[in-house]
């Protein structure tokens, strides 16, 4: 698959359901259907990725006490991370459809989602439906944060209540300049 150039979701009321449409650089669109049920799997399959980055960013040297960190300081970086990828994300250019729709016209509805390990350690998120062909995206961080961003947007719109955040844990971020 060609890569990532645009995401975009948005809440359907008539389907009760969120449409999820991503172009690639090369214009090819694809349009799939995500339920309630499955905007919570991928959130949590997605902040499980983004907790275990995290972890490691955070792990302490040899030198450093092996004591391990609070749960609420390694929220608060994790929140902290990612406010400064979305900030550097771009949210105001429209998206762009394409007639190149190799999945057609009709959203797919998705089923499972997953994480696998791509070339150079990049995890590659696999969306697929029941039966048929699904897609499968690198997950650099822009590209999960701007996700995480987009569904928890998506689903407060659609009043889900989901409640997709990073626990707002920042206000613990202890005043250390080496936990961003």
């Amino acid at each position: 698959m060609s890569q990532l150039h645009q995401m975009q979701l948005t809440y359907v009321p008539v389907e009760d359901r969120v449409m999820f449409r991503m172009n690639t650089k090369t214009r090819q669109e694809f349009r799939f259907w995500m339920t309630r049920r499955y905007v919570q799997v991928l959130w949590n399959t997605v902040l499980k990725l983004l907790k275990e980055r995290n972890d490691q960013q955070l792990k302490p040297t040899e030198t450093e006490a092996a004591k391990p960190l609070p749960e609420q300081i390694k929220e608060a970086a994790l929140a902290a991370e990612h406010q400064k990828v979305v900030e550097k994300s771009d949210f105001q250019t429209q998206y762009q459809e394409s007639s190149y729709l190799p999945l057609g016209e009709s959203p797919v509805l998705l089923f499972s989602v997953g994480v696998k390990p791509g070339a150079n350690g990049q995890a590659i998120l696999v969306m697929s439906p029941q039966e048929g062909q699904g897609i499968e995206i690198g997950l650099n961080d822009q590209i999960v944060h701007s996700l995480c961003k987009l569904l928890a947007e998506t689903a407060q719109k659609a009043n889900w209540e989901l409640h997709l955040d990073f626990n707002q844990a920042s206000e613990y971020l202890p005043d250390q300049q080496g936990l961003n």
